[in-house]
């Protein structure tokens, strides 16, 4: 049951990085004095964020005639500015997320040899990508929380400034702590992107077993807990992709932004350490988007292929009542699962990742045909 072990240890690696903004669901029969405690903590992480924002504000102000810096803040705000917006989708869709998470954590403790086998080979899939995506967000603290204020000779990981004087103890130690914090809070936001793409994962994986349960069906009695099985993982399915999107449309929205500055100051800067850094960067946004698009385009195909395994059944040799039950399970699958708001952000899928990245090169191709001309 290899597959069952590895589910459980990244179960617990998500769960752990998302110590820092208590951002994993609580138990349903969790004390009222101890919801409060976790809403509280989530306000007072939000109000220590945006108490980062107004000083990086004030230094977009001071800076508006050093293009470097001002992409560099901008970039920051972006971060914060993801970070308040996945804290916001954490208070508004909590019962979606405490549903799916422990419906998560039940399956895994009920995972059965046949149902091992396709779990180890989507965890063999995923695996790399998601354990490095975590790694580089906590790395990337570490570094700009100690190892850039060290090398670059500044008092604070950000290049921010304030309208008083810092230079002064505690007031300097405070708000070194303060970014810091902040600094941890944007890694495990960051962080919950893997989550949903966790969930999404496991949706995908678990339709797949029914699917080869459908394949598998022989009588009537089985076919019939197919259908209630099937039913059961729609509404699953349904509640996952409603838990994700909201975090999906944050860090698209984000990402985007983030990425088009950076390219601006890609295409403008000569320093070639810059450049170094904006292409770690870029790619970085790149991975977010992926992060969810990746998955999603598995739970459209998985959610459609039930209706080909049901068809794929010798339906014709059977009695009128088996026919019903497999016309039950075509009709249900006629409409596959996705990611999407309506009016707000179209069907996550790898066309639209592969359309995202030809628009965010077609608008680089455009401005340096500008600056071109500017020369």
């Amino acid at each position: 049951m290899r597959g069952k072990l590895m589910l459980k240890k990244i179960i617990f690696v998500v769960k752990l990085s998302l110590f820092p903004i208590w951002g994993w669901p609580l138990s349903k029969d969790a004390t009222k004095l101890k919801i409060t405690c976790v809403k509280l903590y989530h306000y007072l992480c939000i109000f220590i964020l945006m108490c980062l924002e107004i000083p990086i504000i004030y230094s977009i102000i001071n800076h508006l005639n050093n293009f470097i810096v001002l992409v560099e803040l901008i970039f920051e705000l972006s971060a914060i500015t993801h970070t308040i917006g996945n804290f916001i989708c954490h208070r508004i869709n909590k019962r979606h997320i405490q549903y799916v998470t422990f419906e998560m954590i039940r399956f895994s403790k009920l995972i059965e040899p046949h149902e091992d086998i396709i779990i180890q080979r989507y965890i063999d899939k995923l695996i790399l990508f998601h354990a490095a995506s975590i790694l580089n967000v906590y790395t990337s603290v570490v570094i700009v929380a100690f190892i850039i204020p060290i090398t670059m000779n500044q008092p604070f990981p950000l290049t921010t400034e304030y309208p008083f004087d810092v230079s002064y103890q505690p007031l300097k130690t405070i708000i070194y702590i303060h970014q810091v914090v902040a600094g941890l809070y944007v890694a495990g936001q960051l962080s919950s992107n893997i989550f949903m793409a966790l969930l999404l994962w496991l949706a995908s994986a678990r339709i797949e077993i029914l699917t080869d349960e459908l394949r598998k069906t022989t009588d009537v009695f089985h076919l019939v807990k197919c259908i209630k099985k099937h039913h059961y993982l729609l509404k699953f399915a349904t509640e996952t992709a409603i838990a994700a999107r909201p975090f999906a449309l944050t860090t698209i929205c984000c990402s985007t932004t983030s990425m088009v500055i950076l390219g601006i100051l890609l295409l403008t800067t000569p320093s070639k350490l810059l450049i170094i850094k904006n292409i770690g960067l870029v790619l970085t946004g790149l991975s977010e988007v992926f992060a969810y698009t990746w998955p999603a385009e598995q739970l459209i195909y998985t959610s459609q292929d039930v209706a080909q395994a049901a068809f794929d059944i010798a339906w014709y040799d059977q009695s009128i009542k088996v026919q019903k039950c497999i016309q039950i399970i075509i009709r249900r699958s006629q409409k596959p699962i996705t990611v999407a708001i309506a009016c707000l952000m179209p069907t996550l899928s790898l066309n639209y990742f592969a359309s995202y990245c030809s628009t965010i090169i077609s608008f680089f191709t455009t401005f340096r045909a500008f600056l071109d001309d500017d020369e």
